[in-house]
């Protein structure tokens, strides 16, 4: 008795074929996350670009909303175990519930007005902040989103 019997190369064949196809699809970024040339995934980036931006801004602006989101953000990585992140969690969200909608919507605004004399602070071309990284001024997104 054979191990390999020929009669089924063709089954097997297409087994390897479907088998690359699913690996293909698996491996292939996800559908509206574009790449960037390094082919690192856009959403990152941005993030580790907002995330130079906000470094660089907030030891300065530390009573705006933005630079407190980003101090609580890096509390939380602080945090070793997964049931005391999901503590900090839930007490931001619940302070977050609590408060009136007009206030949240007040803080929303004052966010993105925040966000905007950040960008604009950082791109600055009469006083950069020492480091800078062009790549924060030159990104189209973060262009679109934060430019006056």
């Amino acid at each position: 008795r054979r191990f390999f019997d020929l009669r089924m190369a063709p089954s097997l064949a297409r087994l390897l074929l479907a088998c690359l196809a699913v690996s293909r699809v698996v491996a292939a970024p996800a559908e509206g996350t574009p790449s960037s040339p390094s082919g690192e995934r856009e959403p990152l980036k941005i993030g580790k670009l907002r995330e130079l931006m906000l470094s660089s801004y907030c030891p300065t602006h530390a009573d705006l909303t933005p630079c407190k989101t980003h101090l609580f953000l890096k509390e939380m990585r602080k945090t070793k175990t997964l049931e005391e992140k999901k503590k900090m969690l839930i007490e931001r969200q619940a302070k977050m519930k609590a408060m009136p909608p007009d206030e949240r919507k007040k803080m929303t605004s004052e966010t993105k007005a925040a966000f905007k004399a950040m960008y604009a602070a950082y791109c600055s071309t009469a006083s950069p902040p020492p480091g800078r990284n062009n790549a924060v001024c030159e990104h189209k997104m973060l262009k679109r989103l934060y430019s006056v």
